[in-house]
């Protein structure tokens, strides 16, 4: 059964590693620590974290090996949080299973708003904790037809990278979401060529889809310099 309190904290760096999983303790959650990949895949046999922080580059194994060992004996979430930025590394690090990459140094408030968000789709994934129906603006999104209906109850097609994203933005409750987490949140196992650009032109699909004037939006707005929100008032 998983943790989805606990969080493992995976970094060889002991300064990144304490922040991190200090803040996460105030925070409520119970983190645990890894320096290497041999910590890392002890904690791991022993425990089911909701959720890794996973440093690519570790001084035993590549973290990118130890997202796809954990792939195959968890369902925990994984955030790549490193240094590195190559779109290479973006890439493999989300066809690996990764489900957000954050870039060294960290926001604190802003990698704890992506924390929360993988884990509440992680916990929608395995029917726990969300409700099955999202909605905003008169339209209902299920969850578990995968339909979206607007306020006459008449269907609105959505492609399955359109569905995704309107979950995740759904899902974060009004908070705004980066481009990196819808990033994560298509990858490359909804559409192809995926990148920040993909993320916009969804976007602009949606709002045709759901706005009076999509010029104009009222409910998918952009938040400058983060990525999209949605507005429920």
């Amino acid at each position: 059964m998983q943790h989805y309190d606990t969080v493992i904290v995976v970094d060889d760096a002991r300064e990144n590693r304490e922040l991190i999983a200090s803040y996460l303790e105030r925070e409520g959650y119970r983190a645990l620590r890894a320096a290497n990949g041999q910590e890392y895949r002890e904690l791991l046999a022993n425990d089911a974290p909701g959720l890794v922080l996973l440093d690519i580059g570790l001084p035993d194994v590549d973290g990118l090996t130890l997202a796809l060992e954990t792939r195959e004996r968890s369902d925990a979430g994984i955030i790549f949080v490193t240094v590195r930025d190559s779109q290479f590394d973006r890439v493999a690090a989300l066809e690996l299973g990764g489900d957000d990459y954050v870039t060294k140094p960290v926001d604190l408030r802003e990698l704890l708003a992506r924390v929360r968000s993988v884990l509440r789709r992680r916990q929608s994934a395995n029917g726990q904790g969300v409700a099955p129906v999202l909605q905003f603006a008169g339209y209902r999104l299920d969850l578990i037809r995968r339909t979206l209906v607007d306020a006459e109850g008449e269907p609105v097609q959505l492609t399955t990278g359109e569905f995704s994203l309107l979950a995740a933005l759904l899902d974060a409750g009004g908070e705004p979401v980066s481009r990196d987490t819808l990033l994560g949140v298509i990858s490359n196992r909804d559409v192809e060529d995926v990148s920040e650009r993909t993320v916009d032109t969804l976007i602009r699909r949606l709002r045709r889809k759901t706005e009076q004037d999509p010029a104009r939006p009222q409910w998918i707005e952009t938040v400058h310099g983060v990525g999209y929100r949605i507005n429920h008032h």
